[in-house]
């Protein structure tokens, strides 16, 4: 006869089994775990951190909040979970001063390299968020000569180097991700030309930033390139679902705004044109308004003015259908707000950037 598992023995088989299943993406069964292993002892470790990491992962804020403050009660010197909080604070509640804040108290606890990171590019999008690029450079400069091979880390870095105006610094983690992709390429060739392409679309960003015009031309029509030899996105949609989808959005829109909208076309692409690359378009943009605006008398010459969706874009950059439906919505609404006349600082400030 087969001994009766002890609680013991089955708490530890449930937390195995549910950080596998987190792992897997299978949220609602580690949920499931997280509440048996719950009934068990609710102020076991294993149980507190298995429960942090499901909520975290569904985006129970509040939840996993409280999980890994339970989680620094047990081990007040302990980086991760504080990390956890800072990035919560920041991307959930939006608070990039209570972020900062628990990144003080973490710094004397860090002794890993990868917590370093964590903290120094969280404290960096925190100043960003508050418009303070001065302090975000020095933040990132902690980093300048750190040995990173990581290409999707190194660009992650140049992204938030870019932000906060430090050009030089963004095309030195440009350089870093190109040669760790050089370095992959023998044995992973197709993850090596999308890390490629990454980084060059992030340099033409810096070329635009530093309005070099014809390099920001010439590295986009290398990522136009590499992208079009790349394998089709997990999220596919046809033409005329994203069609559909789009008409959707305009009804949501009030009746006035849609008799305005009457003589402007949406126009389904896979990608920009030749001639919009060479005009200078972002090869990777969602959507583009070409035309003339309405307050510019876009209302009396609808023949030249469109509104374009590029499919294959939006495939590349959407989770899921449910995420490429969200963001589908946000570009047309975006596209059709440019008609109106509004410009990219008035996009941002109702959420449309």
């Amino acid at each position: 006869m087969v001994p009766a598992m002890s609680r013991t023995d089955r708490l530890e088989n449930d937390l195995e089994r549910g950080f596998t299943l987190l792992e897997e993406g299978s949220l609602e069964e580690a949920a499931a775990i997280v509440e048996r292993c719950k009934r068990i002892d609710r102020r076991h470790e294993g149980v507190i951190s298995l429960a942090a990491a499901v909520a975290d992962a569904q985006g129970d804020t509040e939840e996993a909040l409280a999980m890994y403050h339970a989680l620094i009660e047990i081990h007040p010197d302990d980086a991760p979970p504080r990390l956890a909080v800072a990035r919560l604070e920041l991307h959930d509640v939006g608070d990039p001063d209570a972020a900062l804040v628990t990144l003080d108290a973490v710094t004397e606890f860090i002794d890993d390299e990868s917590d370093l990171i964590d903290a120094v590019m969280l404290r960096a999008e925190a100043y960003l968020a508050r418009d303070e690029a001065p302090r975000a450079r020095e933040a990132l400069g902690e980093l300048s000569s750190s040995v990173i091979d990581d290409p999707g880390l190194a660009l992650d870095l140049g992204e938030l180097s870019l932000a906060a105006d430090d050009h030089a610094a963004a095309l030195r983690w440009i350089d870093v991700a190109r040669k760790a992709a050089d370095a992959a390429a023998g044995e992973e060739a197709e993850t090596a030309d999308e890390v490629r392409a990454d980084a060059l679309h992030l340099l033409g960003r810096v070329h635009e930033a530093k309005e070099e015009r014809a390099e920001m031309i010439a590295a986009w029509a290398e990522v136009a390139k590499l992208d079009a030899a790349s394998t089709d996105s997990e999220v596919s949609i046809s033409e005329d679902d994203l069609e559909a989808l789009a008409v959707g959005v305009l009804e949501e829109l009030p009746p006035n705004v849609r008799e305005k909208l009457a003589n402007v076309p949406i126009l389904i692409e896979d990608v920009p044109s030749a001639a919009l690359l060479a005009d200078g378009v972002d090869p990777r943009v969602l959507g583009l308004f070409s035309g003339t605006a309405m307050p510019d008398g876009g209302d009396l010459a609808p023949t030249v003015t469109n509104i374009h969706l590029f499919r294959k874009n939006l495939e590349r950059v959407a989770r899921d259908e449910d995420h490429l439906a969200e963001e589908v919505r946000i570009t047309v609404l975006h596209e059709t707000a440019h008609y109106f006349g509004l410009d990219e600082e008035e996009l941002a400030e109702i959420g449309l950037d």
